[in-house]
């Protein structure tokens, strides 16, 4: 007889006519029975198996479960993470502000002050910039608020002298201030306007926490320094510094530039024990 070659043993099994077959040994008869042949088997598992591995990858890629798994995404929880800690701190400085507010109308309220009444009678909200406007406060009231705004300024300037020892130097040189910093609104920063291509150092020496670029804000770097300081810039231009980098006080860190914003002015802010602070009672801007 003729030797028959591997590849046709091969392709006669896998092309072989198969049954399978469930039979009753009590009663005797087929159950259920089905034709297949080895190839089609073969290929039912194999596209069984595409289609687990391919639902394996779907459900951690678009699921929390690629949190756990893949790492592609930490830069973006990183981003929100500091965005997240940042609304804290706004929301941490309103509270004390609102606090404070608080305190210095109990007085009116109990009476001690008294408020002449309003020339309109439409109702006023404490805390509503425009409702604001519209109050006629009284002479006792104005001498109130403004003994309230003298001790509020000195426990600023107390703060400054408390922590003068630190010798925080100005991020830019011959920068002009073009808006202050205003802790009524949620603007945490001030603005430095000296043109593009100018210099950004480091207020003190430090670690780089951050650094990154958004439609918003343009070029950030943040700095970490010692006193649980924080010190931010924004809408930057180039960035030669890294996270991680230690940087000297006065060290380059940027230069400024329009990144995200039509004008080249940089965007600083001061955060001290996570607290937003006005830069102002901290740093001689003229030096």
């Amino acid at each position: 007889m003729k030797k028959v070659g591997f590849f046709k043993r091969l392709k006669r099994r896998f092309t072989s006519r198969l049954k399978f077959i469930l039979f009753d040994e009590e009663m005797f008869h087929e159950i259920f029975s089905i034709k297949l042949r080895p190839i089609s088997l073969f290929f039912s598992l194999l596209t069984i198996v595409v289609l687990l591995i391919a639902g394996t990858v779907l459900l951690i890629r678009y699921t929390p479960l690629k949190t756990y798994i893949s790492i592609d995404d930490i830069p973006h929880l990183r981003r929100q993470t500091a965005e997240l800690l940042y609304r804290l701190d706004s929301l941490s400085s309103r509270q004390d502000i609102n606090e404070v507010f608080i305190l210095s109308m109990r007085d009116v309220v109990s009476g001690e002050v008294k408020v002449e009444e309003f020339k309109d009678s439409a109702y006023v909200d404490s805390l509503s910039r425009v409702a604001r406007e519209k109050i006629y406060a009284s002479a006792s009231d104005s001498v109130y608020r403004d003994s309230i705004d003298k001790k509020l300024e000195a426990a600023r300037r107390n703060a400054a002298v408390s922590r003068n020892i630190l010798s925080f130097s100005s991020p830019m040189r011959g920068a002009v201030i073009t808006t202050p910093y205003d802790y009524t609104t949620d603007e945490c920063h001030i603005t430095l306007d000296a043109g593009s291509n100018m210099p950004v150092f480091a207020t003190l020496a430090g670690t780089v926490l951050y650094k990154d670029w958004s439609p918003e804000t343009g070029n950030v770097v943040i700095l970490q320094h010692s006193e649980n300081i924080i010190s931010v810039y924004k809408n930057l231009g180039l960035i030669p510094v890294s996270v991680g980098d230690r940087v000297s006080q006065g060290e380059q860190i940027a230069i400024s530039g329009s990144s995200a914003k039509s004008n080249t002015s940089v965007y600083f802010e001061l955060w001290i024990k996570g607290k937003s602070v006005n830069p102002e009672d901290y740093i001689n801007f003229g030096m």
